[in-house]
């Protein structure tokens, strides 16, 4: 099997906790070329691995080096550009979330991968979480019933100061929105792959804590086009509290506690003398964290020249759903989508 050539557009903290890692940790993968404007990010990236060639100009990069593969974990604004460009060059695409800000911009990735031919995968790693795997198992196998209610809450202290080593989170320009863009595109993620389309989003986005630009808090409720709800939560002000996700059915509920790294099936109801039981069981643990994951079932999909599991067609519809928001927020309306 030939190894891949791998380039990687961003040497941040995404890239450093989970792109490289996959790509350093696979023997197919060849380290070859990385790219980022800031000489300390690609210091932080030379510490801890090598690559045979160093950028300060993504275009440079894809233009001379022509990668088999680019994982593109640049700030937002420029997801649509370097992903169209990169597949423009011959590469396969391994896109950070959200795909784009605008629908747009969204709308012409796809358009660039029909006329291309290349492959693209959006980065929903909690698809790649066990915990949110557990749970999606015993929903297809009926163990809950028909699920008719879906919560997700996401919510932590904020990217930065912290975990990442600059602000542009928090750049309206740079980054195109907040927690909904950061955290909650990925619960937006989660209701599609586990109950369906959603047809129409009430939100209320609000900056309640953070002395920031753009929101650090979340509430949207949804509308399935089957008989279904769901709501979710996202925030960058939450120090504690729950974070993970719980699908209710007619036979039961299916909770994924992040928090305490376990997936919790309840099934039960009216015995025929009238009590109301309930059992529970652990269905699921932590076996291997969910960035490891997604980057390793990405490249065997790449390997093996396979369809990635993750789609541009999931990150337009999880797009669609976070501006949906955004919108309702904005005017006080349901968004009929």
């Amino acid at each position: 099997m030939k190894k891949l050539r791998i380039g990687v557009l961003g040497g941040g903290a995404i890239a450093r906790a989970s792109h490289i890692p996959g790509y350093a940790a696979n023997e197919n993968c060849e380290l070859t070329a990385i790219a980022d404007i800031l000489p300390s990010s690609l210091a932080g990236v030379r510490e801890k691995w090598h690559f045979e060639h160093e950028y300060s100009d993504c275009s440079e990069l894809l233009q001379k080096e022509r990668p088999d593969l680019v994982s593109i974990c640049l700030p937002n604004k420029y997801h649509a550009r370097y992903a169209i460009e990169a597949m423009e060059c011959g590469c396969d695409v391994i896109l950070e979330k959200p795909v784009a800000v605008s629908m747009e911009e969204a709308e012409a990735i796809k358009a660039a991968q029909q006329r291309t031919g290349r492959r693209l995968a959006v980065c929903f790693s909690h698809r790649f979480n066990p915990l949110a795997i557990a749970a999606r198992d015993a929903v297809l196998a009926g163990k809950i019933g028909e699920p008719y209610m879906i919560h997700v809450r996401f919510a932590h202290t904020g990217p930065y100061p912290g975990w990442a080593k600059t602000d542009w989170f928090y750049n309206p320009e740079m980054a195109g929105g907040g927690a909904v863009l950061d955290m909650g595109i990925h619960a937006i993620d989660l209701a599609h792959w586990f109950i369906g389309d959603i047809k129409a989003v009430t939100g209320f986005s609000e900056t309640l804590r953070k002395k920031i630009e753009v929101e650090d808090n979340t509430v949207a409720a949804f509308k399935f086009d089957r008989p279904a709800m769901g709501y979710i939560e996202c925030g960058w002000t939450s120090v504690a509290g729950f974070y993970g996700l719980e699908i209710m059915g007619d036979k039961g509920a299916v909770l994924a506690n992040y928090a305490e790294e376990k997936t919790i099936l309840t099934q039960g109801g009216f015995t025929p003398d009238g009590k109301f039981e309930t059992r529970s069981e652990v269905i699921g643990t932590l076996t291997v964290a969910a960035w490891e994951n997604q980057m390793a079932k990405l490249i065997e999909a790449e390997l093996k020249e396979e369809p990635f599991p993750t789609s541009i067609d999931d990150g337009i519809k999880a797009l669609k759903v976070a501006l949906a928001i955004y919108d309702s927020a904005r005017t006080g309306r349901t968004i009929e989508l």
